[in-house]
């Protein structure tokens, strides 16, 4: 079957350290949606797939700019969504536009808040699969065909100066570099250490299982959250956070949660004291979110962590100690 007719899982990376290496590239990691974009020129057809393998291009009118600043008649690209502030990318203003569903809100947003569409890889061009050419051959052709356009950027990149490049990300503020094999190829739906995400903080994304009662101001909404992440096909507690959000953030959630409660512990390893456990109520491991934190203490628990923010754009099961 040809790819442009299935539906694709992005390749994912491997946590590292920053590193210099000339066999490697370096390019900024974006804060934002990752996207699969089946573009198709022809019949001036976009979809944008996410990683949970829904569409979601309706949300993003503006990035139909990609039929026009592409020079074939169909490819298939992976990139982030982003919308940049002052240069930068700013997820709650992205966040902002993933929850709207109203049309004319749509359109309002993106002229008022619009986003950019940053590519920096193609999987299969005019019938042509090419994951399995290596990473700057596919960067070449990527340069050939896809010109920028007000919401179409393409991702630069260095190659072998890694520390130097992390450094300066850094002090710009954003969220980290990604290192890819200058002979990479590309493999579908698979996390692989030909690709490494350098992040600038100790961030990971955890499946939320459960939540703690809330006391004092927090009695209408909750107390902490419960997370986890997946050992293979077992899901691990990792702790509790209990910080980190705005009132308005602590009612929509409990309002999620609620609808997700379920009697069953949904953890396969999991140790609590019994003064938590009797403020416990479990959910459905369904929602992703991001944690900030210090470290990982000795037994696998978070320390002093802070919630960042949900990722709906992510899966359950891409929750690991990668």
């Amino acid at each position: 079957m040809d790819l442009f007719d299935l539906k694709l899982k992005p390749m994912l990376a491997f946590s590292s350290e920053p590193f210099d290496d000339e066999n490697y590239i370096f390019e900024i990691k974006f804060d934002g949606t990752r996207g699969i974009a089946y573009v198709d020129v022809e019949n001036r057809r976009l979809r944008l797939l996410n990683r949970r393998m829904l569409y979601f291009e309706y949300r993003y009118p503006e990035l139909r700019e990609l039929l026009d600043c592409v020079r074939a008649k169909r490819v298939i690209l992976d990139g982030e969504v982003v919308v940049l502030e002052g240069g930068r990318p700013n997820f709650y203003k992205l966040a902002e536009r993933e929850h709207v569903e109203d049309r004319n809100r749509i359109e309002l947003l993106s002229l008022t808040m619009p986003a950019c569409y940053v590519v920096f890889d193609i999987l299969y061009k005019d019938g042509q699969d090419l994951t399995k050419l290596p990473l700057l051959e596919r960067k070449r052709v990527l340069e050939d065909i896809v010109k920028e356009g007000k919401h179409v950027l393409l991702s630069r990149w260095v190659r072998g100066k890694g520390k130097e490049f992390f450094r300066r990300c850094k002090e710009l503020g954003l969220e980290g570099v990604v290192a890819k094999r200058v002979d990479s190829p590309y493999l579908i739906g698979k996390r692989s250490e030909y690709w490494l995400k350098i992040k600038s903080l100790d961030t990971l994304d955890c499946v939320i299982g459960g939540y703690t009662i809330g006391e004092g101001k927090r009695a209408p909404y909750f107390g902490a959250l419960l997370l986890g992440v997946y050992e293979g096909k077992k899901l691990r507690y990792v702790g509790r956070v209990g910080t980190g959000w705005s009132e308005q953030d602590l009612a929509e959630l409990k309002r999620e949660l609620v609808k997700l409660e379920i009697g069953k512990n949904p953890f396969d390893i999991f140790e609590e004291s019994p003064q938590i456990m009797s403020k416990v109520r479990f959910v459905e491991p369904k929602l992703v979110c991001e944690v900030k934190f210090l470290e990982l203490t000795s037994d696998g628990k978070l320390r002093a962590p802070s919630f960042v923010r949900l990722r709906r754009d992510k899966l359950p099961e891409e929750c690991v100690l990668a």
